[in-house]
């Protein structure tokens, strides 16, 4: 492969670890609620599942302030190779874990344990994904983010890959003891494959020159909240509000639809599958337009869709419906995905970038984007019309942000002068 290429591929496989992962939780939720909550009834079963998936969040702060403190002292690429081994491992590992019939409580205990480690490595994951590309091509930036933001997608179908054939050949029986394991397991072949392409790649050389300038700082963290904390509130909510309809579509809407028996579990891996493809195509249109167009009416354009849709979503019930409103909010999710990863890398300097762009990203998606279902699902578990409210919230709050910041798609990345 070629150096571009190398760089490329290096920067997407541990997304694609990670949302993988995230992809094969939410999907496998009535399985894994079964083989770890059988104790409780159907309903509140799935609810303690769905806090699990968003436990999993907890830890990814920890993880963006620890990993992106290394990663602007010492460079990408080595923190890179460590979030690497920690997500895919502990995606892997938490397929051997034994049911809850099996060893009791500790089940529920190592299921937890591993969602927050899984968190803490996924928290410096992203954000170096996002600076290997952009801080070695510095041109074309919302077109570069876009092969890290399409992993999304890719994670997906790589999860759906593998999960479709297991529910459609596999005995209902033999899924819920042990087929829903194998995806999990799947996990490891990919670090494998992800530590040899990540040997093979550079430092960035934004990073580098930074360096030989001696512009590395000490404690980048207590720069980057004593001069920049505005930044981060900004780019949390972007990320924020993105990553909840995101989470509302893919991990809230098929376990709902299941619920009421208005779709099967092979009806929401159909569903999810056009969902990954579309917002495949549609995070590349939306990092080729905000390179000319700008970031932030793309992601002003994004967020009006999914709020359009949010109401009916959970109200014109039917397999038709779900598609429909699945592959909507997916070209949403998708053209926001890369103007919001080149958005919130720009606007920060490069001694300061990756504690930056990762507390952002991973503050919007710990706190808003994470627990969606389960916030969701708790407030409409009181009353219906309440499921979208959590949702709706984080939307406008997007919109009043994109509304009152400046323009980044023209900023150089090695003399970043961004402020309000």
């Amino acid at each position: 492969m070629s150096e571009k290429t190398d760089v490329i591929a290096a920067s997407m496989i541990g997304t694609i670890i990670e949302w993988y992962g995230i992809f094969i939780f939410s999907s496998g939720a009535i399985y894994i609620s079964n083989a770890f909550y059988p104790f409780v009834n159907p309903a509140i079963s799935i609810l303690l599942t769905l806090l699990t998936f968003a436990l999993g969040f907890v830890t990814r702060p920890l993880g963006a302030f620890v990993f992106g403190h290394f990663g602007d002292r010492i460079g990408r690429k080595k923190v890179l190779l460590l979030t690497l081994l920690i997500s895919g491992i502990s995606t892997g590992l938490t397929g051997l874990i034994p049911s809850e019939a099996s060893i009791g409580y500790l089940a529920v205990v190592l299921l937890i344990a591993l969602r927050l480690i899984l968190g803490f490595g996924l928290g410096g994951e992203w954000g170096g994904a996002m600076l290997l590309t952009l801080e070695t091509f510095k041109k074309k930036r919302g077109f570069y983010s876009s092969f890290v933001q399409s992993t999304v997608g890719i994670g997906l179908l790589v999860g759906i890959a593998i999960f479709i054939p297991l529910v459609y050949y596999l005995p209902r029986s033999v899924m819920y003891s042990m087929g829903w394991r194998i995806p999990f397991l799947a996990s490891f072949v990919i670090v494998i494959i992800g530590v040899f392409i990540r040997l093979k790649v550079k430092e960035t050389p934004v990073f580098e020159e930074e360096k030989s300038k001696n512009k590395i700082l000490a404690s980048p963290e207590k720069e980057l909240f004593k001069k920049h904390y505005k930044k981060i509130i900004v780019g949390t909510l972007l990320a924020g509000s993105s990553g909840n309809f995101f989470y509302f579509a893919i991990a809230l809407l098929p376990v709902l639809f299941e619920l009421k028996n208005v779709i099967t579990v092979f009806d929401a891996l159909i569903g999810t599958a056009i969902f990954g493809i579309l917002d495949i195509i549609f995070v590349f249109i939306g990092g080729q337009i905000s390179d000319t167009m700008g970031r932030r009416k793309i992601l002003a354009l994004a967020n009006i869709l999914a709020l359009i849709i949010l109401f009916p979503s959970i109200y014109l019930l039917g397999f038709t419906y779900f598609v429909i409103f699945l592959s909507i909010f997916a070209i949403a999710h998708g053209l926001s995905y890369s103007p919001l990863g080149a958005m919130i890398s720009e606007i920060f300097p490069t001694n300061v970038r990756y504690s930056g762009n990762s507390a952002s990203y991973q503050y919007g998606n710990s706190f808003i984007g994470g627990p969606a279902p389960y916030v969701s699902d708790f407030l409409g578990s009181i009353y219906y019309f309440l499921f979208p409210v959590f949702t709706l919230i984080f939307i406008l709050l997007a919109l009043g942000v994109i509304s009152i910041t400046k323009e980044t798609k023209d900023v150089s990345l090695e003399t970043v002068n961004y402020d309000y």
